[in-house]
């Protein structure tokens, strides 16, 4: 009887084990699917598309957020004539949308370099976000860079 009972309690340890791992893979699953992107620009203003070296560039946009995320911009200034560079600025970066700010003008404003080379230039923006846990830790969500052409201007 002994042999009975064991065969039983192992079949049953191994049926609630197989239905907590299906319930733990369902669970996991269901949260890794869970792409959407959590803001949407309505529209995007270039206030000064030409701006002389050591001046302030400044972009003004209108968002309107659709979810709860950490949302972080990558953000660099790259010179795209025969004297090209590259300078990296602050990274943006929210741990929660600024629902204060959601459908009304934003502007952000850029410092440009003063021994930053005259002629076409842009500033390149690489999003991320995350919008639930398995996001944050195995890889962000990320969109295509966004190019913001505009011209810096040398007196002569």
């Amino acid at each position: 009887m002994s042999a009975i009972l064991d065969r039983w309690l192992t079949r049953l340890y191994r049926l609630i084990g197989s239905a907590l791992v299906l319930a733990a893979c369902g669970f996991v699953s269901y949260t890794a699917g869970d792409w959407h992107w959590p803001y949407h620009v309505l529209s995007a203003e270039l206030s000064t598309p030409e701006v002389a070296p050591g001046g302030t560039l400044r972009q003004t946009r209108v968002i309107r957020y659709r979810a709860e995320c950490e949302i972080r911009s990558e953000r660099r200034l790259q010179s795209t004539g025969p004297e090209g560079r590259r300078v990296m600025l602050p990274q943006i970066a929210f741990g929660t949308p600024p629902w204060d700010r959601d459908g009304k003008p934003q502007t952000t404003e850029t410092e440009v370099p003063a021994d930053f080379p005259c002629g076409p230039a842009t500033i390149v923006e690489s999003p991320s976000a995350a919008c639930n846990w398995v996001q944050r830790i195995l890889g962000r969500q990320h969109k295509a860079d966004v190019i913001t052409p505009f011209r810096v201007v040398c007196a002569r």
